[in-house]
């Protein structure tokens, strides 16, 4: 039992304690009050998407249940209560199955570019965003970096809220990471000098789920400070965030835009403040026509330069890089509807194919009729980005091709360890093929890379 006065002087001690620690707090500044989280909270939802990427995986049949209609206990069973599913009993092949993962992103730039994480959208045959107004659209996938679990996406979207960026970020700094729909509310501080760790990114003790991953981690200000991941890890135990600011001041991932259209003969860039004031436009939106041609296939459906494509089909053009579709609109028919606004109007014009340039021509037709497969040349801009100087894409798949898994957009780097850098060699390696042969081709899918073989028909 303790000394009565020394409990005393115990209990004495800690009031002293409690009491300075009061008046210190008191004497802070307004300015270390603690963050109003709700509030960061609500002004930065708008901005902060769902990301939902869509998968068509096949599901592995156990044994036992392959040929499960030739068993005569099934056979009785189904005489007397009926046969149910019995055509998805008969296959021995493995079922597709549709599978969704979902996450957080938000919006960096007004006209539709969203940052979210590369787990979330990786194998990916659909991207679709939903945004805070409920909106559900498409999304294509501009860029990707594994490494940093950041991938770059883009909706055919204008005037989004987008999240502005820190400037500079210190250790011991409050930060708050958040996920859509006001979920996945987690708070920290900054726990590295960025000196220190650049390499790592930004340290912190903010605790990361499935619903804040994609998500910005945001200063008191509500500003960007760097973009959340479930998947990266420190050895320190902290969570590491890839920096967002440093990212965009070195590589402005809403420039470098511009698009050359070598097929079709023109150039198109953004719409800049001033090229609206001059042309009179009502907003920024739409690709700015430049460099036609002469001749070209631009030329001759009328498309003149300073023309502002503003949709293709019934598909809104924001900004330059939604001119992307283009290439899907081509694989299909050889003709493609373009809205332009030129002089206060807005005029429909017809991109047509000459049959000298469509992709199915005579070119194509031992790949066509033999695998299924029509290609095409990659662009200058494709083989830079996939770092080659050979290929083809992959406009339209049918019959063997399908039936083996290629797809719309693959491109395909060799045959038989043979690089492919032409359409002609490409067709002309496949019309010497014997027929039951296997064709072996390397396929570039997204960040996929993998080989696929097909067996080639008469």
């Amino acid at each position: 039992m303790r000394h009565p006065f020394k409990w005393k002087g115990y209990v004495m001690l800690v009031i002293v304690k409690r009491l300075l620690c009061l008046s210190l707090l008191l004497a802070l500044p307004i300015a270390s009050a603690a963050p109003d989280i709700a509030q960061i909270v609500r002004t930065s939802a708008p901005s902060v998407v769902s990301v939902q990427a869509i998968q068509w995986v096949k599901v592995k049949v156990p044994e036992q249940y392959k040929n499960i209609t030739s068993d005569p206990v099934y056979q009785v069973f189904t005489r007397v209560f009926g046969d149910g599913n019995e055509s998805a009993a008969k296959t021995d092949e493995a079922p597709v199955v549709k599978k969704q993962i979902s996450g957080s992103g938000f919006v960096i730039s007004p006209n539709g570019v969203i940052l979210t994480n590369y787990h979330l959208v990786k194998g990916a045959h659909e991207i679709y965003v939903l945004l805070a107004d409920k909106r559900r659209l498409k999304a294509t996938l501009l860029r990707s970096e594994p490494k940093r679990d950041m991938a770059v996406l883009k909706v055919a979207a204008g005037s989004l809220p987008a999240l502005p960026m820190a400037e500079t970020v210190g250790e011991g700094e409050f930060v708050l990471a958040v996920g859509y729909n006001q979920k996945g509310i987690s708070a920290g501080v900054v726990r590295a000098d960025l000196a220190t760790t650049a390499a790592l990114g930004l340290l912190t003790d903010v605790a990361i789920d499935s619903s804040n991953t994609g998500g910005p981690l945001l200063n008191t200000n509500g500003e960007v400070l760097a973009l959340n991941s479930k998947v990266l890890k420190s050895q320190q135990g902290l969570t590491r965030h890839v920096m967002v600011s440093k990212l965009l001041s070195k590589n402005d991932l809403t420039q470098k835009l511009t698009q050359t259209w070598q097929q079709l003969g023109f150039q198109a860039e953004n719409v800049s403040e001033k090229m609206q004031k001059e042309l009179g436009l009502p907003n920024t939106t739409g690709a700015l026509v430049k460099n036609i041609q002469s001749g070209s296939v631009a030329a001759r459906a009328g498309l003149l330069k300073d023309d502002v494509i503003v949709a293709l089909e019934s598909q809104r053009v924001i900004d330059v890089s939604d001119l992307s579709a283009l290439r899907d609109f081509l694989t299909q028919d050889d003709a493609v509807s373009i809205t332009v606004w030129r002089g206060g109007d807005r005029q429909k014009l017809r991109l047509a194919m000459p049959k000298t340039t469509n992709t199915f021509d005579e070119a194509n037709l031992s790949a066509w009729r033999r695998l299924g497969l029509k290609v095409r040349v990659l662009t200058a801009v494709q083989k830079a980005e996939l770092n080659t100087t050979v290929g083809v894409q992959v406009t339209a798949v049918q019959g063997t091709g399908k039936t083996f898994g290629m797809r719309v957009n693959d491109i395909i780097i060799s045959l038989n360890q043979q690089d492919i850098k032409s359409v002609e060699g490409f067709n002309n390696m496949v019309k010497d093929l014997e027929t039951g042969d296997a064709a072996v081709i390397y396929v570039i899918r997204g960040d996929l890379r993998q080989f696929v073989s097909i067996e080639i028909a008469p």
